[in-house]
């Protein structure tokens, strides 16, 4: 019987590859000053993609449950990032929206996951990063949980 290699298993390579990413970014927001993590980025994104969004919609869009986004809410308050309003509809419901300080960021940051980007896969042919996107997000829209985000 063959030996498992977890090094030529999928699921294991796909993560290695994700925290490479993901510490390559980290390292780069650090250098430039940035006083944020990679997950805050998550965030910023979607904010900048549509402000005022909820704590509920932001966790969806995500990928993280209640618990971890509420508790990277409050860090990203605490960093001036982002503020919450109450909803001008239903005051129930608090909106998350950029500060100046979140704002201002947009430019130099996305700057910066580009040139990681593009170290990262330096070297390898734009069709195979293509296809390799393609397949990943084929894999992840069969799983109930993930496929909202790749089949839009």
């Amino acid at each position: 019987m063959n030996k498992y290699r977890l090094e030529d298993a999928l699921g294991f390579i796909v993560a290695m590859a994700g925290r490479s990413l993901a510490n390559s970014v980290q390292r780069i927001f650090s250098e430039n000053g940035f006083d944020a993590t990679t997950e805050h980025w998550t965030v910023l994104v979607q904010l900048w993609n549509q402000n005022g969004l909820t704590q509920l919609e932001l966790a969806e869009r995500t990928g993280r449950d209640q618990a971890s986004m509420s508790r990277l809410i409050q860090n990203m308050l605490n960093r001036d990032l982002i503020y919450r309003q109450k909803d001008q509809r239903d005051g129930r419901y608090k909106r998350i929206y950029l500060t100046s300080k979140g704002v201002e960021q947009q430019e130099l940051l996305m700057n910066l996951v580009q040139q990681t980007l593009e170290e990262a896969t330096k070297g390898i042919p734009e069709e195979d990063v293509m296809t390799t996107k393609r397949v990943l997000k084929e894999i992840a829209s069969k799983n109930e949980i993930t496929k909202k985000y790749f089949n839009s």
